[in-house]
């Protein structure tokens, strides 16, 4: 990490402290949640229901640097040593807290809370309730299945995509990803995922990014394939991804193509971009450490 970065995360770090220091001279009894950034789209509603604290509030951290930095400020200092604080950050491509031994902080099984709206289940949540289909219904059984099989064609097209932006994480390379979308990489269609790049153009499309060897590429595949591809890569390709074919099945259900649907299916469900994490987050899994995390912090009554 950089000079320049570690002043930056210090500083996120710092503003956040200065926050929550007014916050808990009011209510030193309070939850104290603290994110990356919106993750309290999705782990609002059940901090809420699992915890249902009488009073909690939740600080955006600017990025998992900042939730660190406000970890170690806070825990380092006595007179906080009785405050009731929760931490959240995405694993993303880095190593695990665990290794270091930070187990007061809420890590993601998978790469970011992204991951956990694109699973099977998840997705058979959104049909059951959106698209009104149970699961005998010949139509539930379609959707079902095609997503199972769009999916893991687009496992296969941004494969070498999230292996090489992984590789480059490992560097600290100065990569932009998140003015990328997924389709500057892949093309969605509902008949076929198709891949749209070859490594050359990574290159080009980042031109910061530093040589990997083939050796390298080669390793940090096994490791990413050691999970299920779905959970290892990139969340926000993925959710995107989800996103897309969504939006493609609603206009034909609503529409009536027998290709996909033996009846028309009347379909409102909203899948903005910018709040898609609010729009599905009811559907969203909740992964058993979650809820341990959570449950960790429930007063004895």
């Amino acid at each position: 990490m950089s000079v320049t970065t570690l002043r930056e995360s210090r500083d996120k770090a710092v503003v956040v402290f200065v926050e929550f220091t007014r916050l808990y001279k009011q209510d030193p009894s309070a939850l104290y949640c603290f994110f990356e950034g919106e993750d309290s789209k999705y782990y609002g509603v059940r901090i809420k229901n699992i915890i249902r604290p009488e009073k909690a509030f939740y600080l955006d951290c600017r990025g998992k640097d900042g939730v660190l930095g406000i970890h170690k400020m806070l825990s380092s200092r006595k007179y906080y040593a009785n405050v009731r604080a929760a931490y959240f950050i995405d694993r993303d491509f880095d190593k695990s807290i665990r290794e270091r031994g930070l187990n007061e902080i809420y890590e993601t099984p998978c790469y970011s809370i992204e991951n956990f709206y694109t699973s099977v289940q998840c997705f058979s949540e959104v049909l059951r309730s959106e698209f009104k289909l149970i699961e005998s219904d010949e139509n539930f059984e379609r959707c079902v299945s095609l997503y199972i099989k769009l999916q893991e064609e687009f496992h296969n097209a941004v494969e070498l995509l999230n292996t090489w932006i992984a590789c480059q994480r490992d560097k600290s390379s100065p990569l932009n990803i998140s003015k990328r979308s997924v389709l500057d990489f892949v093309k969605i269609d509902l008949n076929q995922i198709t891949k749209k790049y070859v490594i050359d153009d990574l290159y080009r499309m980042f031109p910061g990014a530093i040589a990997i060897s083939q050796e390298e590429l080669d390793a940090r595949l096994t490791e990413l394939r050691s999970s299920t591809r779905q959970k290892s890569f990139r969340g926000k390709f993925e959710i995107e991804f989800l996103r897309k074919i969504l939006e493609k099945l609603k206009h034909e259900a609503n529409t009536a193509n027998y290709l996909y649907f033996t009846r028309k299916v009347k379909v409102v469900l909203s899948l903005s971009e910018s709040n898609i994490i609010s729009d599905l987050s009811q559907y969203a899994d909740t992964p058993d450490c979650l809820d341990s995390y959570l449950k960790s912090f429930i007063s004895p009554s």
